[in-house]
């Protein structure tokens, strides 16, 4: 086991990408956005529900995306009235991240567009291979929950051979110099949460390299994606020092998150000193099958990525929610409390059932800040939260990290 001298605790906020997504979390598929003739469909609309709050429009200049040419991709980000959404949050020290994917996971890349006069966030990029790609456009509107968009997109030119996805059995790897060394803190079954360790050496000497660097703002990155790539999950971190109970989350107000020496910064540039050897990751997979990982780590200017591939166990049938006479059941998912707003009347006790179908979501616990009330959310548990307000108006209620939100309004007698 590694020893947990944790200099970074990473919280994945799972955002898993399904063919209908929920509203409130635009994680979408568009099967429109590249032409069978190789080229990229222009502002095609990437967002299948037209009640979401946010979509993207895609382009790419030139509209025919070709293998070796450099291409501009552009997107654009509208509100639910079409109206352009700009100047995004900084979010690790970026407006917007772009990944882009092959379809058999082998090549990976993770770009920033920046903002254009017109709106549009733009990145120039040169495929290096004819095939089809995936691209998730992951940012964070202003008071809104974390949004990935996926586009497909198919690039002319020669193609290489397929490399089929094999789950490692031995997870040591080794990248320009870098031997890293992951090792899970329990067992690897979809919908379970689970800690993933990551030990950092200098593969020449086989001493810990305590020489990292800050990369976006944070010791490491961490991406996974399910091999058939509907499942897509960004590292959001939580440093050594800071708690879930009612930490701010990326693209959120409040204060800079700092622990350890580092800051985490949302303006680039932020102080660069050497950290520690040893990082984890805290997160779920959403489902049984196989999903590549792949972890970026910045070293003498350089960012390494090292990619790893789980296969991941089916998963504990969940129970059904146990919900007591008397208790209104809030069910929490990916699109957040359900319902989240619950009506009383003063002096009359609050009695609520949290249920927590799957991990899909950020939703670990649920805090009560004003009433002082914490509790943990296990999957597939129904957790009891009983109080009773002293008077009239809303109590807040939200998720350990602050994205998913609810209340409860008192009325006055």
């Amino acid at each position: 086991m590694i020893t947990r001298i944790l200099l970074g605790i990473f919280c994945f906020s799972v955002i898993a990408v399904f063919l209908s997504a929920c509203d409130g979390a635009a994680t979408t598929p568009n099967s429109n956005a590249a032409a069978a003739t190789n080229s990229a469909t222009a502002n095609a609309n990437t967002t299948a529900d037209v009640d979401k709050a946010f979509k993207v429009d895609f382009a790419s200049e030139p509209g025919s995306i070709q293998a070796g040419a450099p291409v501009t991709l552009a997107f654009t980000v509208k509100d639910k009235q079409g109206a352009i959404v700009r100047d995004l949050p900084i979010v690790h020290e970026k407006p917007m991240h772009l990944l882009i994917v092959s379809k058999d996971l082998a090549e990976f890349y993770h770009v920033h567009p920046e903002q254009s006069d017109d709106g549009s966030y733009r990145v120039q990029h040169t495929f290096p291979n004819g095939g089809e790609y995936k691209l998730y456009a992951d940012f964070t509107p202003k008071d809104s929950v974390q949004v990935v968009e996926q586009i497909d997109v198919k690039v002319g030119g020669q193609e290489r051979p397929k490399e089929p996805l094999i789950a490692d059995t031995n997870y040591t790897k080794t990248v320009s110099g870098l031997k890293v060394v992951m090792e899970p803190e329990g067992e690897l079954k979809g919908g379970a949460e689970v800690m993933l360790n990551f030990q950092v050496f200098d593969a020449a000497s086989g001493k810990p390299a305590t020489d990292l660097q800050n990369y976006l703002g944070e010791l490491a990155h961490f991406v996974i994606i399910s091999e058939d790539m509907q499942d897509f999950v960004h590292a959001h971190p939580m440093s050594k020092g800071e708690k879930m109970d009612g930490m701010k989350m990326d693209g959120d107000s409040g204060s800079e998150h700092k622990a350890d020496g580092h800051e985490h910064s949302t303006m680039e540039g932020a102080t660069v000193k050497p950290s520690a050897s040893e990082v984890a990751a805290h997160t779920s997979f959403p489902r049984s099958g196989l999903y590549k990982v792949w972890g970026q780590f910045q070293r003498g200017g350089q960012v390494i990525t090292v990619p790893f591939t789980l296969k991941i166990a089916e998963g504990e049938k969940v129970k059904a929610a146990n919900v007591p006479a008397g208790f209104t059941q809030v069910t929490v998912a990916k699109a957040g409390f359900s319902p989240s707003s619950v009506n009383v009347k003063k002096g009359e006790k609050v009695a609520l059932a949290f249920y927590r179908a799957d991990a899909e979501n950020c939703g670990s616990e649920v805090v009560f800040a004003s009433q002082k009330i914490t509790r943990k959310l296990p999957v597939g548990e129904t957790v009891l939260v009983e109080f009773t307000p002293t008077g009239a108006g809303e109590i807040a209620f939200a998720c350990g990290m602050d994205m998913l939100r609810g209340k409860v309004v008192v009325a006055g007698m």
